[in-house]
């Protein structure tokens, strides 16, 4: 089970500016044996995957977009085990169930280590087949209007209109799940396996996104041959189209593990 609502926490968390992280920290937590982390750590290497677009004063459409890395499924489900009291025969099932699901791997608990699809232990960004992200896209021009005191027999709260309601931007977004792909570094890109989670066909209130990306290419028939998107890549591009300007958000591919 993908927990929407605990990512949630962690955005208000990282906004709010209560957690700090450097490099350098994902990299000392990481190291570590996920047996070691505490809440703040887990909190930690999942913020530090995170990547959004807030002071980017040239645009009203705020996204933030969280990778679910196998570091970061590891980090949901350990601070999942903390508030739900697992066991850990517990906490390892809902941990390969997640990972199954959102780039196809598992742990072997013996080792403590990621293992691919392939049943090889995980080295490599390119043994990453799959990728799931979470999206939250709010649009900062709704509602357009402004909360003012008045006095109207003591005093009261009123929402006054800014702008008329045909000026308000409110963007389309009945086909996001077309205007939403990852880019890397030599300009090629790729769709979406699926999305799912859009509310509303018009972007009002926060919508929250799942978007599913297939990386890799194994067929043996194919002139292409086994192919990975990622192959020669450091960065990772997240596009948005479609609104007032593109969205786009970088993800450096070293925090890929």
């Amino acid at each position: 089970m993908i927990r929407v609502a605990y990512i949630l926490l962690i955005i208000v968390t990282l906004l709010s500016g209560c957690v700090y992280f450097s490099s350098n920290q994902y990299d000392i937590i990481t190291s570590r044996s996920s047996t070691e982390w505490d809440y703040r750590d887990a909190l930690t290497v999942i913020a530090a995957s995170m990547t959004h677009n807030f002071i980017d004063n040239r645009t009203n459409i705020k996204v933030i977009a969280t990778p679910y890395y196998p570091s970061v499924n590891l980090a949901i489900q350990r601070n999942a085990q903390l508030v739900n009291h697992w066991t850990e025969e517990e906490f390892r099932f809902n941990t390969d169930m997640l990972l199954r699901d959102n780039v196809g791997m598992y742990i072997d608990w013996e080792t403590n280590r990621f293992v691919d699809s392939r049943g090889n232990y995980f080295r490599d960004k390119l043994q990453i087949d799959s990728l799931m992200f979470l999206i939250t896209i709010q649009n900062k021009a709704w509602p357009c209007n402004s909360m003012v005191m008045a006095n109207v027999r003591g005093v009261v709260q009123m929402m006054v209109p800014l702008i008329s309601f045909e000026q308000c931007y409110i963007p389309d977004i009945s086909n996001l799940e077309e205007r939403i792909f990852p880019v890397n570094e030599k300009n090629k890109f790729i769709k979406p396996k699926y999305v799912w989670g859009k509310i509303k066909n018009h972007l009002t209130m926060s919508e929250r996104i799942f978007a599913m990306f297939h990386f890799s290419k194994r067929d043996g028939n194919s002139q292409e041959g086994n192919y990975h998107f990622l192959h020669g890549s450091e960065k990772m591009y997240l596009i948005i189209k479609g609104f007032e300007m593109d969205i786009k958000l970088t993800f450096p591919l070293s925090m890929m593990r």
